[in-house]
């Protein structure tokens, strides 16, 4: 099942089919047997053939999903930031110089006739083929009594915008200690530095490696 699951993703990228199907397998296999039951299967069948119902009447679909892997290039890193601008331009330059990468900070981009912040975001995501957010201690939250400081709401939005289209294995996330994380992100690559971000340079590296954005030297 995890192969169909996969094979759907592949040729879709993020899609209602491959959550229902997994969904469904998940919801069919609770049972005493572990095996799946008989309306789970029906109904994972009933996901496919509405898929490819779907595909058969929209073959330009697959053709789209092809422009847009043409467009990200391998090189373009996205960065997601907060408040904290020494720490966004010191990852900036350790991408630039150590890595020889191309980061792309948004508010550094052409507008490109985008009328909204969402817009102009929505525009230059789709060409990089990966992004890392610095989570810096920017907004004092107070819930149930307890204070905590967490990262700007956009940087939140941005890490999962790109957690969904990239999938985990193309993001990084970096965090200033004393910054909070929501519990959704513990399964992203985390780096914690306590001043510079230069201080997780060689794990930052070694995880770019894993991802194919940079070959091992």
């Amino acid at each position: 099942m995890r192969e169909v699951v996969d094979l759907f993703h592949d040729a879709l990228g993020t899609n209602s089919y491959s959550r229902q199907i997994a969904l469904e397998f998940q919801d069919g296999i609770s049972n005493w047997i572990g095996s799946p039951s008989y309306k789970s299967l029906e109904n994972i069948l009933a996901e496919v053939r509405a898929a490819l119902t779907r595909l058969a009447r929209n073959p330009d679909l697959l053709a789209r999903r092809k422009s847009e892997e043409n467009m990200r290039r391998r090189e373009n890193v996205f960065i997601i930031h907060g408040r904290d601008e020494a720490k966004w331009r010191e990852l900036k330059d350790i991408l630039r110089s150590e890595f020889r990468l191309n980061p792309v900070v948004l508010l550094e981009q052409p507008d490109a006739g985008c009328k909204t912040v969402i817009e102009k975001f929505e525009h230059y995501a789709p060409i990089c083929s990966y992004a890392i957010a610095v989570f810096t201690p920017d907004d004092e939250v107070s819930s149930g009594g307890e204070t905590y400081l967490q990262a700007r709401p956009n940087v939140i939005y941005e890490l999962g915008w790109f957690s969904a289209r990239l999938s985990r294995t193309g993001v990084m996330l970096i965090l200033k200690e004393g910054t909070s994380v929501f519990s959704d992100f513990g399964g992203i690559i985390q780096k914690r530095f306590a001043q510079n971000v230069s201080e997780r340079i060689v794990e930052m590296k070694r995880d770019l490696v894993a991802a194919g954005v940079i070959d091992e030297v």
